[in-house]
Parts: structure tokens; sequence; C-alpha cells
């Protein structure tokens, strides 16, 4: 679990880390202040959280069946990537 700094303004990465949660309305008040704080400042942390907002509502809006099976070279690319830069926690 990721420990929260009451009136510490969060640094871009910790950002980055919650923003699925935010955007999903999972964060509990202290967490999402904290976070709107670090929005209100910060213009790079705002653009990825509204990019984040917009491929999740394109997601929704594609009309692709849930069985959809991922092919062997995106999973390749996949695999090479958390390699490259870490597995997300």
């Amino acid at each position: 679990m990721i420990k929260t700094r009451i009136l510490e303004m969060l640094r871009c990465r910790e950002v980055a880390e919650r923003a699925d949660r935010l955007i999903d309305g999972e964060l509990g008040h202290w967490e999402r202040l904290n976070m709107k704080l670090h929005l209100v400042m910060c213009r790079g942390c705002r653009a990825f959280i509204q990019q984040m907002r917009a491929t999740q509502k394109l997601t929704r809006e594609a009309d692709v069946p849930d069985d959809t099976v991922i092919g062997d070279d995106i999973m390749a690319a996949l695999a090479q990537r958390r390699a490259k830069f870490g597995k997300r926690p």
C-alpha cells in the first residue's frame, strides 16, 4: 500500500502511480485532495490525467468483444516493455 502524506505535495511519479485509482474514484479523501493539489500546480500531470481519461473513455466506447485474443506479437511487445521499464505496481 502506498503511504499518503497529508498536506505535502506529491511527486509526479506518485501521481502517475495513483492516476488510475483517481480516475476510477478509488482514492480516499486525503489522497484525492493531495492528488488534486498536485494537479492544480503541475501542467504535465494534468495533461497525463486528461490523456488517461480520454483513453479510458475510448476503450469503453470501443466495440471489442470480451473474448478477443491478444496476438503473440502484441504479447511479446508488452513483455519487452515490462522488461525495459519494470512492472507496474
